[in-house]
Formats: structure tokens, C-alpha cells, sequence
């Protein structure tokens, strides 16, 4: 079970220090470079129906204003400071902004009709940046209670549920990360359908859904069934990303083959696939 916020505490040392300098200097450092690099103007940019052309950053570029927002949230909760109370606020309130009426919220691929929308699963990152949104928003529930940021991303959850769930898009993320996002959220919220819809990403992976990669279809996990798989392959943080989902649902589905065939692949690849760099 993931632990309560209350019930790890580092002490001061190393760990400490890191967490500490968060707080201090990271956060507002990741914040202001985020700004200038024109990251976080892209809600805005979004929100106002500006062309796509003026939109800054790569296509996950959204992910990174997610990770902020969580640090915030997880800092505002640990220290009280009021300075990232107020940056929560002031991230909400523009992501909110950028966010569709049917829950969908990209700023790369939003606001330009639904045809664009899924149009490039491969290498799109729309899910996988809808995962670190939920991901903030399960920071801000276990922390906080419900807000605006755990709204949208209720709203993001559950247009991923219509658009992917049964009767849906049978359709994966070319880079895993929804589905332990979603299972975290089933566990925050107690809605029973983000685990299922977690479930689901896990199960159809190894398909073959995904179209061609030039290292083959294994870059992103799509080669073979989690369940099949004897080791972890290709794109290492997709890889990565996607044990974590796989062993999220295994765990709170009570699926013990589901687990022990995460475990098996994890205790092969440390054994004979690993190296030091």
C-alpha cells in the first residue's frame, strides 16, 4: 500500500539536504527556466485558441509544468510556505484555463478540432502528459482534499475513460505512464473505473497497436504481452513506467501472475542486463 504522507519523515542527512534545496532553490529555479522557455505560457497560449505556431517546447512539454505543479503540491503540504500555496494557485488556474468542456487538455495537440486529437500515439505523449497531470492531482487530493486541480484532472481521467475505455479507442500510449497515474487515482478517489481503465493500457501493451519504430515495435513495450515478457526491453523509462503501472494493477487487482511476471522480468534484467555507466 503507498504510505500515508505522515508516515515517512527524512531526517536530516543527505536526503534531507535534497528535499531542503527543493524547496529553497529548485522548484523556483525549474519554475523560472519553465517561464522563460515559454512551458508554461503554452496554457496560456492554449486557452486564447493562439496558433499553434507560437507554442514553445517539445510535444511532452506540458508533462514538465505537471512535475512542478506536483513538487508545489508536495512542498505547499511538507512546509506550509505560502510561496508554493500560491504557485499551486497560480498553475491551476492556468491549466484549468487550457482544459476543453469534454475534459480533454493538451497544449500541443488541443484546441485545433478532434481530428488532430490521437492522431500520433507514438510519439504524441497525450496520455502520457494526461499521467503526470493526474499524478499532481493525486499529490494535491492526499494532501489538500478536493480543489480545482484534482477537478481537471477527474475531468482529463474521465475523458480518458470514454475515449479508451470499453467501446472506445483500443489504443495505448507509445509511452507508458497513464496507467499508474490512473491506478493512483483509483486509490485516491476510490473510483473503481480509473483502475479499470489502468487495467485495460496494461493489458492491451504487446499488441502490436503502435505503429512502426526504426528500433522496432519493443521501443515502446509493444512487442509482447506484460504477462509474456521475460525481460525489461527497449525505451528504458518507458520501460520503467510501465512495470511501475503493471505492478500498480497486479497489486490492487489481487492479479498474482500479473505481479510475478513484473518480478520475473525485473530479477533477469538486474542480473543480466545491467551495467554501470
Amino acid at each position: 500500500r503507498p504510505l500515508g504522507i505522515d508516515e515517512v519523515r527524512l531526517e536530516p542527512g543527505f536526503w534531507a539536504d535534497r528535499q531542503r534545496l527543493g524547496g529553497e532553490v529548485i522548484i523556483d529555479h525549474c519554475r523560472d527556466w519553465m517561464t522563460r522557455l515559454g512551458w508554461v505560457g503554452n496554457f496560456r497560449l492554449a486557452a486564447e485558441g493562439r496558433p499553434l505556431s507560437e507554442r514553445q517546447g517539445r510535444e511532452f512539454s506540458d508533462s514538465e509544468v505537471y512535475k512542478l505543479l506536483e513538487a508545489l503540491c508536495w512542498e505547499a503540504a511538507r512546509t506550509g510556505a505560502h510561496g508554493a500555496e500560491r504557485g499551486v494557485a497560480e498553475l491551476t488556474e492556468l491549466v484549468a484555463a487550457a482544459q476543453e468542456p469534454d475534459g480533454y487538455l493538451n497544449t500541443r495537440f488541443g484546441h485545433q478540432g478532434p481530428g488532430v486529437r490521437y492522431s500520433d500515439l507514438e510519439m504524441g505523449h497525450e496520455l502520457y502528459c494526461f499521467g503526470h497531470l493526474i499524478q499532481a492531482a493525486v499529490a494535491r487530493l492526499r494532501t489538500h482534499g478536493e480543489d480545482e486541480l484534482v477537478a481537471v484532472a477527474r475531468r482529463a481521467a474521465d475523458h480518458v475513460c470514454r475515449q479508451f475505455g470499453p467501446g472506445g479507442r483500443d489504443g495505448i500510449c507509445g509511452h507508458p505512464e497513464i496507467e499508474t497515474a490512473l491506478a493512483e487515482l483509483a486509490r485516491a478517489t476510490g473510483e473503481e473505473r480509473y483502475l479499470e481503465q489502468a487495467r485495460l493500457f496494461v493489458e492491451r501493451r504487446g499488441r502490436g497497436l503502435l505503429g512502426d519504430h526504426e528500433l522496432g515495435q519493443a521501443y515502446f513495450q509493444d512487442d509482447v504481452p506484460v504477462r509474456a515478457a521475460r525481460v525489461l526491453r527497449g525505451h528504458a523509462v518507458r520501460a520503467l513506467y510501465l512495470a511501475s503501472g503493471a505492478v500498480d494493477v497486479a497489486v490492487e487487482t489481487g492479479d498474482d501472475e500479473l505481479l510475478e511476471a513484473v518480478a520475473e522480468q525485473w530479477r533477469n534484467t538486474v542480473a543480466a542486463r545491467t551495467y554501470l555507466t
